[in-house]
């Protein structure tokens, strides 16, 4: 294992590209065998379809990880809201003009940036770049101006084999379900703007 200040430096030469060229994927291998047979076969018609738009990251001349990015709206309930209130969901409080608190508990979704995919090439796991992708994804939603956003959301991968639910609780992702066991991914949101608990 690196240390912090090696995994600080590679962070900081890491660089984001829109995926063009779905060549680079060719060898592409994350060590999750679900999200490497959709990266192989279905990535790019994904892409393609307008389901999502893919981004490179790039360490030099090596492609390191990969994500990709559509719009979304979140559903939340009663009670995902009450622990957004509380202050006990794994998320941040949203940050809301107390004249406006009340509106915004009474809708019934919210605009989101959901992460469709996100993959770290298999001997780059471990070294906070998933985490660092994370946090560029949601200082760019917080700076775009194209439209209103207010969460981050994903569908976490949760199989056998691997669980990425773990690694977006570490990112303050809060669950916005309970685990279905028909299902292979749990569905998860995070809070883009969060009161400052300290005022």
């Amino acid at each position: 294992m690196e240390n912090c200040e090696g995994m600080s430096s590679i962070i900081q030469q890491l660089v984001s590209k829109k995926l063009i060229e779905f060549h680079h994927l060719d060898n592409f291998c994350s060590g999750v065998e679900a999200m490497d047979k959709f990266i192989q076969n279905d990535f790019r018609l994904s892409v393609e379809n307008h389901y999502c738009s893919a981004y490179g990251v790039w360490l030099g001349e090596e492609l390191v990880a990969i994500y990709a990015l559509s719009f979304d709206s979140l559903d939340l309930d009663y009670d995902d809201k009450a622990e957004l209130q509380a202050g006990i969901s794994a998320t941040g409080i949203p940050r809301l003009d107390m004249n406006y608190e009340g509106t915004f508990y009474a809708k019934p979704r919210y605009p989101a940036l959901d992460i469709a995919y996100l993959a770290v090439k298999e001997n780059y796991r471990g070294r906070g770049i998933g985490t660092a992708i994370v946090e560029q994804i949601a200082e760019d939603a917080r700076l775009q101006s194209f439209a209103g956003c207010q969460f981050l959301t994903v569908e976490a991968l949760a199989t056998k084999e691997y669980s990425a639910i773990g690694f977006y609780d570490r990112c303050g992702f809060s669950a916005n379900e309970l685990r279905k066991p028909y299902k292979d991914t749990i569905r998860m949101f995070r809070t883009l703007y969060e009161k400052d608990l300290s005022d």
